[in-house]
């Protein structure tokens, strides 16, 4: 028996990069500054069951970590399957045994110009006593470190470098232009997406710590208020994290030193250390700019986090 069945006839793909397993930090800001593609796998299908989908899910995500591309893609880079199953064969026997054969074939693509980076394609066969058990068979044969998938995406990361290479300067003014209406967030993470490799970065990751001093002027009253809060009933802790968010370059600067050094005599011997830790970090220029810029890649982090995770299907195929 001879049937096709294409993914392709889907509505919808989910970003799976955002809560994938790939993950290596909670926040996601360890993704930040590296080529991470967002997985995308279809939300539902009439031929595949829940079951399998995530299965495939898990497949292409594994794909991509064993190749060092894994995570929450801070760009528009998605890497995202095609399965066809174009033949099935029921082999009789004491106990019948169905076994499919189809083509899988992986994208790399980026959404805003629609074009295809990188594709791989590789034709497997499952097994099993029932069609559903075949699939579930094929889909785990799809290879995670064959050479061939290695050249896949080492062409796409090549050529993700090479686009980032051409746009810094778009997406340097594109963040100029944010800021000029104060969407300091959204500023970060166009800034924020340039991979570490690209020759620009550093005027990127110039431009982004100059966008969050001027988000942390804005932003530094709320944490203020979040750290007397804090203060008021006895929580060293969070005062201690809300203060640490305030840029000593911003206008709440005197404020949060003169809190700091109020609560130092109210903490503890093990919460004293933080508190000094603190001090010297806040008094430390070296330690200030590593602040800034994790403090710059969680930000972008949160942002790309809150922007909508599900793309049109059509948008991924035309």
């Amino acid at each position: 028996m001879k049937k096709i069945i294409a993914i392709g006839a889907l509505a919808a793909f989910t970003l799976c990069g955002y809560t994938g397993v790939a993950q290596k930090e909670k926040s996601g800001a360890g993704d930040v500054g590296k080529i991470a593609l967002n997985v995308v796998v279809p939300q539902s299908y009439e031929g595949l069951t829940p079951a399998q989908l995530s299965k495939l899910q898990s497949k292409i995500t594994r794909v991509a970590t064993a190749n060092g591309m894994s995570g929450s893609g801070m760009g528009t880079f998605v890497l995202y399957p095609k399965v066809e199953l174009y033949d099935e064969v029921v082999v009789e026997g004491m106990k019948n045994i169905t076994v499919v054969e189809g083509e899988v074939t992986l994208f790399v693509k980026q959404l805003d110009n629609n074009v295809i980076f990188s594709t791989y394609s590789r034709t497997l066969k499952g097994s099993g006593f029932s069609k559903s058990k075949a699939v579930t068979d094929l889909i785990k044969k799809i290879p995670t470190r064959d050479p061939k998938v290695a050249a896949f995406l080492k062409e796409a990361k090549e050529k993700i470098i090479a686009y980032y290479e051409a746009k810094c300067d778009d997406i340097i003014a594109k963040a100029d232009n944010q800021v000029k209406m104060q969407q300091y967030k959204s500023a970060l993470g166009t800034l924020m997406q340039v991979p570490e490799e690209v020759s620009c970065y550093s005027r990127i990751s110039d431009k982004a710590v100059e966008v969050y001093q001027a988000y942390s002027e804005q932003h530094c009253k709320e944490q203020m208020q979040a750290a007397k809060a804090s203060a008021a009933n006895n929580d060293y802790r969070s005062c201690l994290y809300a203060l640490s968010q305030i840029d000593p370059s911003s206008s709440c600067s005197k404020d949060a030193e003169s809190l700091m050094k109020q609560m130092a005599a109210k903490v503890d011997a093990e919460e004293k250390k933080e508190w000094d830790f603190m001090m010297k970090r806040y008094n430390d220029s070296v330690s200030l700019e590593k602040q800034r810029i994790n403090a710059v890649k969680e930000v972008a982090s949160a942002y790309y986090k809150s922007q909508p995770k599900t793309v049109n299907y059509t948008t991924v195929i035309k």
